[in-house]
């Protein structure tokens, strides 16, 4: 095994084993305050929050991807970088203050002014802390993001049993990222000074992202509150536990991938021959870990949902079993951004999410305005077709693949789910209604866990073995339990 692949398993396994920590702490996090707090508390906080978050990304300069992208230790690229974040915090804060004054919920009003906090306070980040994942060592980032994220609970768990208020989650939310800010000081210590001396260089690769980032914003984080202004505080509550809860199979797979992908992408970015065999497995790894996770969550969300969050949710259940296993088939082309990236075809990024915008936004909103909460779920899987088709033809104008070769990767996972999704319906049909059960129980969701795992699984390693034993996922996992330990 060379250095740069144990550089890469090393980072692999810190960002897996971090974020899989992190995403049971969220989640612990949802659990609780779902049976705290009502369906209104977070409706209000969400359509604040998706204010915020609109806010942001139309000013956003990404200039850590443009720090990782350029590898140089120059002191005045660092401190250009912090220049431009803290200017674009500071920015984003005026304009939420602004934008309190014009909204007629005070509660919203009162929630913006105080969450214009938070924008300072990531703009003022160390902007050093990024060569930790530059250089993929993300044990710093695991100490960084568990600290802040653990503080964060428990204030607002704290806050949410003492006052039973949404101002339980607003400052929860400022909570995690003063300790954020506080922790990347205290780990990489640095002293950044004011400097655009290298802003011509960051915004040569950042220019195009901001661009990307500014119309993805507007097409996917104005649904909260276009449901919130449609259909009402309390199903903007329901959509956004839909969201919150359906992204969580899914994104803890494919997200820490993309974030390892990006740098490792970037190394290969001159060598188009090896970045063309590494995105053709990116794709199969994904699929394998996406597909399952997607299809097998929607097996269980009516279960799920009520155990874990209570019978006020159980009007979600429906929503993700639309929703779930679209963002699965959508995760398996989502190495294509970082990809993209590595070889600096921001433009190019800038191109699709404009078309994906366009075409996305007035088919939700009609959508919504039509067919209520699940007119919104059903008009997301949509658009997520072309959104899919979008990444397929970015990969093919940037590295030449075909839909043919993609298909060829995704075969395997995508026959193992289907098997995995027809016998689990199978099992159930053929029980008994008295074996069974018809109210949602443990024993129904850990019976259709193990029983999914285990066909899945069993499905991949069969079409896996009748192909040929090809490359992919499951002779990565092979090689890894016949590696002998180093002597």
């Amino acid at each position: 095994m060379t250095g740069s692949t144990r550089r890469i398993a090393a980072g692999v396994g810190w960002l897996y084993g971090y974020r899989w920590v992190e995403r049971l702490i969220d989640f612990a996090s949802v659990v609780v305050l779902a049976r705290i707090l009502a369906p209104d508390d977070f409706g209000l906080v969400a359509i604040a929050a998706s204010v915020v978050t609109i806010i942001e990304g139309l000013s956003a300069l990404d200039v850590n991807k443009a720090l990782i992208r350029h590898r140089d230790d120059d002191r005045a690229l660092y401190d250009t970088a912090w220049t431009l974040s803290a200017l674009r915090g500071l920015f984003a804060a005026v304009i939420m203050i602004v934008i309190s004054r014009l909204v007629d919920d005070p509660r919203i009003a009162a929630i913006l002014i105080a969450l214009a906090l938070s924008p300072i306070l990531t703009g003022l980040a160390n902007p050093r802390f990024v060569m930790f994942e530059r250089d993929l060592v993300f044990s710093r980032l695991a100490i960084l993001t568990l600290g802040a994220r653990i503080l964060a609970f428990a204030v607002t768990v704290a806050i949410a049993v003492l006052t039973r208020s949404y101002w339980a989650l607003v400052i929860g939310i400022l909570a995690g990222a003063l300790t954020s800010l506080v922790l990347g000081y205290l780990m990489r210590p640095y002293l950044p000074r004011p400097s655009l001396t290298r802003f011509a260089d960051i915004f040569a690769f950042s220019g195009w992202l901001s661009l990307t980032s500014v119309v993805t914003t507007l097409a996917m984080e104005t649904d909260k509150i276009i449901v919130g202004r449609l259909l009402g505080i309390t199903e903007a509550g329901y959509y956004f536990m839909t969201q919150r809860i359906g992204v969580l199979p899914t994104r803890e797979l494919v997200s820490p991938l993309q974030r390892i992908l990006f740098p490792s992408f970037s190394e290969l970015a001159a060598d188009t021959a090896r970045l063309r065999r590494a995105a053709l497995e990116s794709v199969n790894v994904v699929g394998s870990l996406s597909l399952p996770a997607g299809f097998g969550f929607a097996l269980i969300a009516g279960d799920f949902v009520p155990l874990m969050l209570g019978d006020r949710w159980s009007p979600i259940v429906p929503l993700l079993v639309v929703l779930v296993p679209y963002l699965g088939l959508r995760a398996t082309l989502s190495m294509a951004l970082p990809c993209v990236m590595a070889l600096g075809r921001t433009r190019l990024l800038f191109g699709v999410s404009l078309i994906y915008a366009v075409i996305h936004l007035p088919v939700f909103i009609g959508c919504t305005a039509a067919f209520g909460l699940p007119g919104a779920i059903w008009s997301i899987v949509g658009a997520g077709v072309l959104y899919t088709a979008l990444n397929a033809w970015m990969l093919h104008r940037c590295l030449g693949l075909t839909p043919r070769e993609l298909v060829s990767r995704l075969r395997r996972p995508l026959a193992a789910a289907l098997a995995m999704v027809g016998t689990v319906l199978a099992v159930r049909a053929a029980l008994p209604i008295a074996t069974l059960g018809t109210a949602p129980s443990w024993t129904s969701l850990a019976g259709t866990v193990v029983v999914g795992a285990a066909v899945f699984t069993a499905a991949l390693g069969t079409l896996w073995r009748i192909e040929g034993r090809p490359p992919g996922l499951e002779r990565r996992l092979l090689d890894l339990l016949r590696r002998s330990p180093p002597e």
